[in-house]
């Protein structure tokens, strides 16, 4: 059997993950997701594949299914990102626990993994405002107190060079880890 850490307590000036606060991460991820380049050259592409193909059937049906490709396109990667969040999410809290930490303009969520807590999904309502800067000035300190007290070692995880770069800055390291 697998031990965890216990799970880190509600910061003041925030509020926890839940099902509000869920769906308002899923809308943030999705439309962040739908927002990338690749996503919009690919729709761009399916409606010109689109287009190239229903010609012969006329303007009116051509004009439709351009406006249907990509619709489709871009709702079945809205619901996938959904789906794999929501997975993701699922397992987290089912393999130990789940917390969560919300603004009414950034997250971020806390999970345990191999006896440490796991900083991950630290998301900004919008990008590039300084949301996230200042949540993680809020949070941070509370985590970082709580786990010096439990001796629980914080990790942090993004597959955003910028983000790792700016937690470097702003998370002090002790020790090797």
């Amino acid at each position: 059997m697998v031990t965890h850490p216990p799970p880190p307590t509600p910061c003041p000036g925030t509020r926890p993950y839940g099902w509000g606060t869920g769906a308002l991460l899923a809308w943030w991820v999705t439309r962040h997701q739908l927002q990338k380049p690749l996503i919009t050259i690919l729709a761009a592409a399916l409606a010109l594949t689109t287009a190239a193909i229903a010609w012969p059937l006329g303007a009116l049906s051509t004009a439709s299914l351009i406006l249907l490709g990509p619709a489709t396109f871009y709702g079945a990667v809205a619901a996938t990102t959904v789906a794999v969040h929501l997975i993701t999410l699922r397992r987290w809290a089912r393999d130990g626990w789940l917390v969560g930490y919300f603004t009414a303009d950034a997250s971020q969520l806390v999970h345990p993994e191999d006896g440490a807590w796991v900083l991950s999904e630290h998301h900004a309502r919008r990008r590039g405002r300084g949301h996230g800067a200042q949540l993680r000035a809020v949070v941070w300190p509370h985590l970082i107190g709580e786990a010096d007290l439990l001796g629980v070692t914080l990790l942090m995880s993004t597959r955003v060079r910028k983000l790792a770069d700016q937690y470097r800055v702003d998370l002090p390291v002790r020790g090797r880890h």
